[in-house]
């Protein structure tokens, strides 16, 4: 999942992915590393061109009039390109200052790709301010593409507090360093005696919306690292092959690709959250919602740098040898994956950040847009309260016969829900003070016998199941076949009047009180591991079923 979830977004997205695929395919990122590339890059004035510069900057400066979420949009596609060159240092520096001032006169240069811009997140800069003048001593050692910036943001500490500043690259002594990622390299920065106005301090910007901004924005290039990493390592481990099998298909592989989805979707939310939650502080001139935004950016800068850099170093592990090459792109978007978590200052400063926060008492609470679905919440409404009006134990049934148990289930069962409707039914369900009884594993016996059942059994078994009537175990796992449930040995062979099933299951959560059992048995002993297995129902009262309990640690 991309951090676009709208259709607007998603088409977003896209334009950036097909700008990028054309104006800075893989060969540009080989291309510099051998050769450093030119400053503006060749493809800056076609981002310009496309309004990426100003995306989020008011039209009035020659933007787009859109917000930070909409950016995170476009920087993850960035990402998602290990585009080498300043374009994502520079719209930081520019969400700064248009932060402190939408209708800033620097704004419009920033917009039309004519300056370029970077910022920090620390320094050691202090200022001093006389007569309207503030004259700032120190270094800042870390500037993502400081040394191609004309105009640079950087935190500053005058007396007792650290405002945003913005000084021209002429007023400084800037030193390029040798970075992890020579796509993008990072600069010292020296001030001494640079003088600026207090008209270039962002006074309206607190120090802690900034570093909201900036960690934000970085997650969502991390993100876009993340989602290639797996994507790319997806897709060879379907086409590479090792003993006559595509790799992908043994479980190792299997789980590591497993594994990056689950990484990528974490932090993907993560970015979203905290881009969402900059706008709405923004609109709210940094004010009550402050500790929310600092909270969801905070836990953004906890997952995605991470997300960036596991998913990166186990796309180079999928592709075994040729991953280690100079020649494969794996390794640049390590590279920038590094980069990114050495700025930003690893994953434990942000954590703890997270945790002050919460120990103090914050909660990031989500809301989603349910607009869609709103013509439905009064009849959602009158179901629930009818329910609601019963006894505890006339409960259940009521919510399985008016398809509120399992609204996502096909009508009749359910109600063909989609997601937007079953949170609808779920925020009615929890205003009304009703809870929906938890059907264990019933709730993937029913779906299965409606996918691959008889009519007789679809009968039978799913409306009992809804209405409580019938409660499930799994007989699945056994002594010698737990996570490899193909070695399972108990045989079920074909009698007169059915099948007769012959073995052990062990884990079976609930065995001693379930009606009814889902069971994986072999019927076809010559087929291959993975083949001639039936799915059975079993009824847990058939004499010759022995349960026995398995005593846990804790007695």
């Amino acid at each position: 999942m991309p951090i676009a979830i709208k259709p607007e977004h998603q088409d977003l997205a896209e334009s950036v992915r097909a700008l990028l695929n054309r104006v800075a395919p893989a060969e540009v990122l080989h291309e510099a590393l051998e050769t450093p590339i030119s400053n503006p890059p060749p493809f800056w004035r076609a981002a310009a061109d496309q309004g990426l510069h100003g995306l989020h900057l008011s039209e009035s400066v020659g933007g787009q009039g859109y917000g930070m979420l909409e950016l995170a949009v476009a920087v993850a596609e960035f990402g998602h390109g290990a585009v080498p060159g300043p374009f994502i240092p520079s719209v930081i520096a520019s969400a700064l200052i248009a932060a402190h001032d939408p209708e800033s006169k620097l704004l419009a240069e920033l917009a039309s790709g004519e300056t370029i811009a970077a910022a920090a997140l620390e320094s050691d800069l202090t200022g001093t301010q006389v007569d309207g003048t503030l004259t700032i001593r120190g270094e800042c050692r870390c500037v993502p593409a400081g040394a191609q910036a004309s105009l640079l943001v950087l935190p500053v500490s005058i007396e007792n507090t650290v405002a945003w500043v913005v000084l021209d690259a002429a007023q400084l002594q800037i030193e390029e360093w040798k970075s992890v990622d020579p796509l993008r390299p990072v600069a010292r920065i020296r001030a001494d005696g640079a003088e600026v106005s207090t008209d270039r301090v962002l006074s309206a910007v607190p120090h802690s919306a900034g570093r909201a901004i900036i960690t934000t924005l970085l997650s969502a290039e991390a993100v876009g690292i993340a989602l290639w990493a797996t994507e790319t390592a997806s897709e060879y481990a379907k086409i590479r092959e090792q003993f006559g099998r595509p790799i992908g298909q043994f479980q190792a592989i299997k789980h590591k690709c497993a594994e990056m989805i689950a990484t990528t979707e974490r932090a993907t939310a993560a970015v979203w959250d905290a881009a969402r939650a900059i706008d709405e502080a923004a609109a709210n001139d940094w004010g009550d919602a402050s500790t929310h935004y600092q909270f969801a950016a905070a836990v953004a800068a906890t997952l995605a740098p991470v997300a960036a850099q596991h998913c990166a170093q186990d796309c180079i592990q999928v592709h075994g040898g040729i991953g280690f090459t100079w020649e494969h792109d794996a390794h640049l978007y390590l590279r920038r994956a590094f980069g990114i978590a050495q700025f930003l200052g690893g994953e434990s400063r942000w954590l703890r950040r997270v945790v002050e926060l919460t120990i103090g008492g914050v909660r990031r609470d989500l809301h989603i847009d349910l607009d869609s679905v709103a013509h439905l919440r009064s009849g959602i409404s009158d179901a629930v309260s009818a329910v609601a009006a019963l006894p505890a134990a006339e409960r259940q049934p009521a919510l399985a016969d008016s398809g509120l148990l399992a609204p996502h289930w096909p009508k009749p069962y359910g109600r063909g829900a989609g997601p937007a409707e079953q949170l609808l039914i779920d925020a009615e369900l929890a205003k009304a003070g009703v809870v929906r009884p938890d059907l264990v594993i019933g709730w993937w016996a029913g779906p299965t016998i409606l996918e691959a059942g008889t009519r007789e059994q679809i009968d039978r078994f799913v409306p009992a199941t809804l209405r409580g009537e019938i409660f499930w175990c799994q007989l699945f796992s056994e002594p010698e076949a737990g996570s490899d449930l193909a070695a399972l040995r108990t045989k079920a062979v074909r009698v007169e009047g059915g099948w007769k099933l012959n073995g052990q299951k062990v884990w079976t959560s609930a065995a001693h009180k379930a009606d009814w059992g889902v069971c994986l048995a072999r019927t076809d002993p010559d087929a291959p591991k993975h083949k001639g297995i039936t799915y059975f129902l079993v009824d847990m009262r058939l004499p010759g079923i022995m349960i026995r309990p398995l005593r846990e640690i804790t007695g």
